[in-house]
């Protein structure tokens, strides 16, 4: 695997995130994105099931943006490539983790599946750091700009995420698209121009087009999101 968040085939976390990517102003050009995919990945976070005290892996945790979705009492263990501040479990200079099976009741998995160089045995670890029925949450892209951190490898549609999860080991208890099509392609419009403008237009022509994206996000009609989406999440759930 190589990376989780983060290396060249390297085994060292390399931070470069903006540090304004959590924010939601509305003319950040990620605006509708970042109002939208954590507040539906916490609704689905409540969904897994957690005991009282029940441990969660935050596989690739970068900066631990999610911890709150999980009760305070949860063994809540952020990991990530070596260089992390936040990870208080380095991996193994392949990504795998290094804790026995079976010792986690959830693991969390937002944007990282797109930026390892195996998903296949990514998914295999998650699958066994899990408890039997144990459950994942996975979010990664779908249709999206190529946004290297510090590299990009991979999109799914919706079968084929849906296939390399069971081909792990998971059933799939629920899939989801997030950010239907039609705004994903009015994102894709913006991306293809946003850097062409001038700076100082940049924040206008954002503005509009996210106002737009998320106009149209909110009236588009529900199901094709579930086949064509900018992001895709699942819970997953080991038998």
């Amino acid at each position: 695997m190589g990376t989780t968040r983060g290396s060249q085939p390297g085994t060292r976390y390399q931070p470069g995130r903006p540090a304004d990517i959590r924010s939601a102003r509305p003319w950040h050009r990620y605006a509708h994105h970042i109002r939208v995919l954590p507040a539906r990945l916490e609704e689905l976070a409540g969904r897994l099931g957690i005991p009282a005290g029940g441990r969660v892996l935050d596989y690739g945790c970068a900066d631990v943006p999610y911890r709150h979705f999980f009760p305070p009492d949860a063994d809540f263990v952020p990991a990530d490539l070596a260089g992390n501040p936040e990870a208080r479990l380095v991996l193994n200079p392949d990504g795998t983790v290094p804790a026995e099976g079976g010792g986690f009741d959830a693991v969390l998995s937002t944007q990282v599946l797109e930026h390892v160089t195996d998903p296949g045995l990514y998914l295999t670890e998650c699958f066994r750091v899990l408890r039997p029925g144990g459950t994942l949450l996975l979010s990664t892209h779908g249709i999206f700009v190529y946004h290297p951190d510090p590299d990009d490898y991979w999109r799914w549609t919706c079968s084929g995420l849906q296939k390399a999860v069971r081909d792990a080991g998971f059933e799939v208890d629920h899939f989801e698209g997030i950010i239907g099509p039609g705004a994903s392609g009015l994102q894709l419009f913006q991306d293809a121009f946003y850097y062409e403008l001038p700076r100082s237009l940049r924040p206008v022509f954002a503005l509009g087009l996210q106002t737009l994206i998320a106009l149209v996000d909110r009236v588009g009609r529900q199901r094709p999101r579930h086949f064509d989406a900018q992001v895709f999440a699942l819970i997953g759930r080991k038998p």
